[in-house]
């Protein structure tokens, strides 16, 4: 008897032990191609940036658990890291290019979920204005095909020093918060801060019930000079049929705007999108009508408009094939240096873009 009741006592610490064991998953993607643009030669590159990452939960009780991510991004096709455009970093002193570049591209974060009130993640965490207006993007922000909203002067996928809560789904509503430490400003090295340095701040609504998302976000950056952003949109789905609509308009202060392009001007910028996609079995073909504004009485000021065709084939729930064609034509030179997504100064920029994706 005494040796039973050991046995359960044993067993039971075991049970213990293993409900508070953390759940990790690993995931990735793996993607790469061939993309010609007029004014650049034939070069290997992706569409979805590839990465790494690691993510888990352990079960706290009553409902809550908590959570982790991390994530390592990196060009597939010659192992090297991926520099990425991200605003915030090089406000806050990264050089994408060099040995100070950002190690964790992607999410570096750690924080609590609850099923009753939501979720609050602290680190580096997906900016929400970014997110959720990234998905009416038939093209996701990705490729030569992607929405002119991945050109924003301050985009920014992901915010370091940030808090972000989540709330639960409340018959397709939800709510998203995040706030974003500024640089520190004291010490002779961070007196540039003095002049632009500041925290920021999102917001971020949507409604995503059955065939209807609509969603309107507002973002100021950090260390930006209290530059800001906001966008609204919406997407509708029926019988294969996606159809989107959304508009972004961008504020930059100059000081911002000469850490990042080194042109000393206030900066208005604005972006029109329609994104149509039809998906059947294993086949997507998409489409989306860009129109980009730029105003800063510098010769940087003009429109562009871009068009973009694409189709992707799903060989199974993890890998595919895709191709696509873009078209972007820009009142200026100056213009289209902002809006071309090899980043040559031409009015008028064709690219073509084909691959394979892997997901893990």
């Amino acid at each position: 008897m005494k040796k039973t009741l050991i046995a359960l006592a044993v067993l039971g610490t075991c049970a213990g032990a293993a409900y508070a064991q953390t759940n990790v998953t690993i995931y990735g993607t793996v993607d790469t191609g061939l993309i010609k643009e007029t004014g650049s030669d034939v070069r290997m590159g992706s569409n979805e940036d590839s990465r790494i990452g690691f993510k888990g939960t352990e079960e706290l009780g009553s409902g809550m658990k908590a959570t982790f991510q991390l994530e390592r991004r990196f060009s597939l096709n010659n192992g090297t890291k991926f520099s990425g455009n991200n605003a915030l970093d090089i406000l806050q002193g990264a050089d994408p290019e060099g040995e100070d570049g950002v190690e964790w591209q992607g999410a570096a974060n750690v924080g609590l979920q609850g099923e009753a009130w939501g979720a609050v993640r602290l680190g580096r965490v997906n900016d929400i204005a970014i997110e959720n207006f990234g998905a009416l993007d038939p093209f996701a922000y990705y490729g030569v095909g992607s929405a002119m909203g991945g050109y924003n002067i301050l985009y920014s996928e992901e915010l370091a020093n940030t808090i972000r809560y989540d709330s639960p789904s409340w018959a397709g509503f939800g709510i998203n918060l995040s706030y974003t430490l500024g640089h520190e400003t004291h010490g002779a090295e961070n007196r540039i801060y003095d002049d632009y340095g500041n925290d920021g701040f999102g917001i971020g609504l949507k409604y995503d019930n059955g065939p209807l998302m609509l969603t309107a976000n507002y973002d100021r950056l950090a260390d930006s000079d209290k530059s800001w952003l906001w966008n609204a949109g919406g997407a509708y789905t029926y019988q294969g049929f996606k159809v989107s609509v959304g508009y972004q308009s961008t504020k930059v202060k100059s000081a911002a705007m000469n850490v990042l392009t080194g042109l000393d001007a206030d900066v208005d910028q604005k972006d029109w999108l329609v994104g149509l996609q039809y998906n059947t079995g294993p086949h997507t073909v998409k489409f989306s009508y860009n129109r980009g504004e730029v105003e800063s009485h510098t010769e940087y000021d003009g429109k562009a408009n871009k068009y973009s065709l694409g189709y992707t084939y799903d060989m199974s729930k993890r890998t595919s094939l895709y191709a696509m064609v873009a078209y972007t034509d820009s009142d200026n030179d100056s213009v289209g240096e902002i809006y071309n997504s090899n980043d040559v100064a031409d009015d008028s920029v064709t690219g073509v873009q084909i691959g394979m994706t892997h997901r893990f």
